[in-house]
């Protein structure tokens, strides 16, 4: 998949987080509390770990520039590609990594379907509507840090964001189809 234009960014999101809101949607209720394995997360506990870690991605693109420079200091690389930021991701897992604490989601019932997929279209449309915000230099010189991937400009955090919406996708559709 090739995503380096804002738009596309946007088109990116707006498909990965349809296809996953698409496939809870028709998942029997009874699936979305469901844990295969008791150390593995429900496809309920999936999406709420979305909304956690979309939610500092909107925050994070709602920062003054200014904070972000003096905060972080801006970019002084060259820019990862979706598909080379999609690989350091996968090798961080396979070396380990997991998701921080704050970011691992509670017990999710079933009757929270319902609101939680609308928190998680929410996060998209505010998310869609930051992005527009931002042009093309400056998504690429601001930097934040990811607690995996350390400091990434905000175009490599929405590349992150898109794919790790598929790879919750892939994991749910593998674990609960």
């Amino acid at each position: 998949m090739e995503i380096k234009s804002r738009e596309q960014l946007i088109e990116g999101l707006e498909k990965k987080f349809s296809t996953l809101v698409i496939w809870i949607e028709n998942q029997p209720i009874e699936k979305f509390e469901a844990q295969v394995r008791r150390e593995k997360w429900s496809t309920g506990q999936h999406l709420a770990h979305l909304i956690k870690s979309t939610r500092p991605v909107n925050l994070a693109l709602r920062l003054p520039k200014f904070i972000l420079k003096w905060r972080f200091g801006i970019n002084n690389r060259e820019e990862k590609t979706y598909e080379a930021l999609v690989e350091k991701y996968k090798q961080k897992l396979a070396a380990g990594g997991t998701a921080p604490s704050p970011f691992i989601p509670p017990k999710i019932s079933a009757n929270e379907k319902k609101a939680l997929i609308a928190q998680f279209n929410r996060e998209l449309a505010k998310l869609k509507k930051v992005v527009r915000k931002w042009d093309e230099k400056h998504l690429s010189t601001y930097i934040i840090p990811h607690p995996l991937l350390g400091r990434i400009t905000m175009r490599e955090l929405l590349f992150f964001t898109i794919y790790h919406t598929e790879h919750h996708l892939q994991i749910i559709q593998r674990d609960y189809s």
